[in-house]
């Protein structure tokens, strides 16, 4: 559906002038979404997520991050919904499938899940738009960030460049042609960095990026951790023309609306990323990593 179109349906849980900065902006943070028991089932969630990480046996999806001494620490759960029905119970209800429906259309297609712990000391990600690891037939996807608690300028929040999502795709590879999964240096020079704004607020918020908007986020420099859930829709008439690097059982579930025959393509000059298939049980991460090897 069309920027339009989405306009034209009465909003669930959104202003209509939410929705309009959200189109203008490719941005929205809508601070205390969540009421105090949401809050707490989420947080117990996570707890559970991490005790399942110290067991000797885990998933691949839990990702660690080496320290300074040498030890471990659990950084992000992939396809966190997969890991705990109440991740997974509060992506695909009310308020989140409000949210989504709101900014993508009534009928809403739930994409992929997760949990990012950033602990002090935890790093961020350099520049990047989302829709480069799953180029799709229009730009409605959404990536939705749960605050499950405050989040304070020196926590290495994320940062976005109000008004990107309309503009350039920028290169994902490098000079070379090896694939960083973020904005490459030869092309870097064209981001107007000065203008990003940070996203910062208190424990319960959401912020809402397009999958087009050029972001980034720091590092972790305060003494506490910064856990977030994320969440990605887009609209049900929306297709992915390289699936999606996580593969969580709940991909392409509808959780509003209904699906739909009708596809909504938009003219559009992407690359493609990887072949994900041929990365089996290599995240993200990893492919950044190797790439600045």
């Amino acid at each position: 559906m069309t920027p339009e179109e989405i306009l034209s349906h009465r909003p669930r849980i959104l202003s209509q002038a939410q929705r309009e900065f959200f189109f203008a902006q490719g941005y929205l943070l809508v601070e205390r979404a969540l009421d105090a028991g949401q809050l707490e089932r989420l947080r117990s969630a996570l707890a559970a997520l991490e005790a399942r990480g110290e067991e000797p046996e885990h998933p691949a999806d839990f990702e660690f991050e080496t320290l300074p001494d040498g030890g471990r620490r659990l950084r992000q759960v992939l396809c966190a919904a997969d890991y705990h029905p109440e991740v997974w119970s509060y992506v695909s209800s009310a308020p989140m499938t409000d949210i989504a429906a709101d900014l993508v259309g009534p009928n809403v297609q739930f994409r992929e899940s997760g949990v990012s712990f950033k602990s002090p000391g935890g790093r961020g990600f350099d520049w990047h738009q989302d829709i480069v690891f799953f180029p799709s037939s229009n730009r409605s996807p959404i990536m939705t960030l749960t605050f499950v608690e405050d989040v304070a300028p020196d926590m290495g929040p994320t940062r976005v460049i109000p008004g990107s999502h309309l503009g350039e795709v920028f290169d994902h590879y490098d000079a070379g042609g090896n694939w960083l999964g973020l904005i490459g240096e030869h092309v870097k020079h064209r981001i107007p960095v000065a203008e990003s704004v940070e996203m910062t607020g208190p424990a319960g918020s959401v912020l809402v990026t397009s999958c087009g908007i050029v972001h980034a986020a720091g590092e972790n420099r305060a003494s506490r951790r910064r856990p977030m859930v994320l969440a990605g829709y887009a609209s049900a008439d929306t297709v992915s023309f390289a699936g999606v690097p996580y593969r969580s059982r709940y991909r392409w579930r509808i959780v509003a609306g209904e699906a739909t025959r009708e596809i909504h393509s938009d003219a559009q000059r992407l690359k493609m990323p990887p072949d994900w298939d041929s990365h089996e049980g290599i995240r993200i991460d990893d492919l950044v990593q190797q790439a600045k090897a």
